[in-house]
């Protein structure tokens, strides 16, 4: 697909020669003959129509025998000596392009990017202006803001990540944001605000990414979703974009409870530990296991939030006549729902507390 610009300069351009030997061929005139009858050496003139000399104003006027005015003949040369130089400019501009690409394509996947925007099918050079005008930062140092993520985000050693995937999500995820108008400014405490309306709406089984959306925003939050990318098990991700605190998650999960805790741990982050120094967080697989002290934190504000630890230990405190981890699971349940709490909630808790998955009654909602 070539743009309107491209189109505007041909693949090669036309030198006045070869319209001379078109109309020579057309006419039945032989070289040697014409040479003869306009006083140009046959040598000269041989050259002229192979390209080789250049168009003059005295050529020009000899060549109007054939009917072709001399003024026609000199936009001929002049067109010629335009496209030459369009031809020049845009294969450095191609070569320049190269480069460039050769360089992004080191810190992140384009191949991807390409893939996700939509310009794949452009030419070099395009790609490159599309991405450009798309990114309103130098791409080339794009790689700072994986610095600017708090921590490491290799939590576990088990968890594999594509470094270069994991940039071209953090891109997409700016991107993303970087579209989203919200009128409503952050304030100090909104934070807390918005995650007591989604713990409420999750343990009610009223939660939705809209409601979500529509209580972040309120807030002065941003909300965005991100496609998940191969190697890169984000979960969720806090940053601030445009002035605005700003969460953006994947659904790597078709989990609303798991959502819901994803939302209020970024919440935390978003409340007490984003900065200027610590200008993003990311959630990923294993980081329920990470030494940094604030993700601890932001799982338990997570946790607390849906469930106080209070209720908990009531919830917990009925127990079961029977030792059976799934009669267990159902008093937990049952009890759950007297205190307002979703089911399905109170049992993921006790699952990861007693690290017993092998159930699967009580299963989350989906998200919708």
């Amino acid at each position: 697909m070539e743009t309107k610009s491209d189109r505007a300069i041909p693949f090669k351009a036309v030198h006045p020669g070869e319209i001379l030997r078109e109309e020579l061929k057309e006419r039945g005139i032989k070289q040697k003959d014409f040479a003869k009858q306009i006083g140009v050496q046959a040598t000269h003139l041989n050259e002229f129509i192979h390209g080789k000399r250049n168009l003059n104003s005295d050529l020009a006027m000899k060549l109007e025998v054939l009917g072709i005015p001399y003024t026609l003949w000199m936009n001929f040369h002049n067109g010629y000596l335009y496209e030459i130089k369009g031809i020049e400019k845009k294969q450095a501009e191609e070569q320049e392009a190269h480069a460039y690409e050769t360089e992004c394509e080191a810190i992140f996947n384009l191949k991807l990017l390409y893939k996700k925007l939509g310009f794949s099918d452009l030419t070099c050079r395009a790609r490159v202006r599309k991405l450009k005008e798309t990114f309103k930062f130098d791409l080339l140092s794009s790689s700072e803001m994986k610095s600017q993520v708090a921590g490491l985000y290799r939590h576990s050693m088990k968890v594999q990540i594509d470094d270069r995937n994991m940039l071209t999500w953090l891109l997409l995820s700016w991107l993303e944001a970087s579209r989203v108008e919200i009128q409503n400014e952050y304030k100090k405490g909104n934070g807390l605000k918005a995650a007591e309306i989604v713990a409420a709406m999750a343990n009610s089984q009223s939660l939705s990414v809209q409601a979500i959306k529509d209580c972040l925003n309120q807030n002065g939050i941003m909300y965005v979703n991100v496609e998940k990318l191969d190697k890169v098990p984000v979960d969720a991700y806090s940053s601030i974009v445009n002035g605005h605190p700003c969460i953006t998650v994947t659904y790597r999960y078709n989990d609303i409870d798991k959502l819901a805790f994803d939302i209020l741990h970024e919440l935390c982050h978003i409340e007490y530990h984003l900065s200027e120094e610590n200008k993003a967080f990311i959630s990923i697989e294993g980081t329920l296991y990470s030494k940094d002290p604030r993700e601890r934190e932001a799982n338990e504000f997570a946790k607390n939030q849906l469930i106080s630890e209070e209720i908990w230990n009531k919830i917990l405190s009925v127990g079961s006549k029977s030792l059976s981890p799934h009669k267990i699971v159902k008093a937990i349940a049952t009890e759950a729902e007297k205190y307002g709490i979703s089911p399905s909630i109170a049992v993921a808790r006790y699952k990861h507390d007693a690290n017993w998955y092998q159930t699967s009654a009580y299963k989350s909602p989906k998200i919708q």
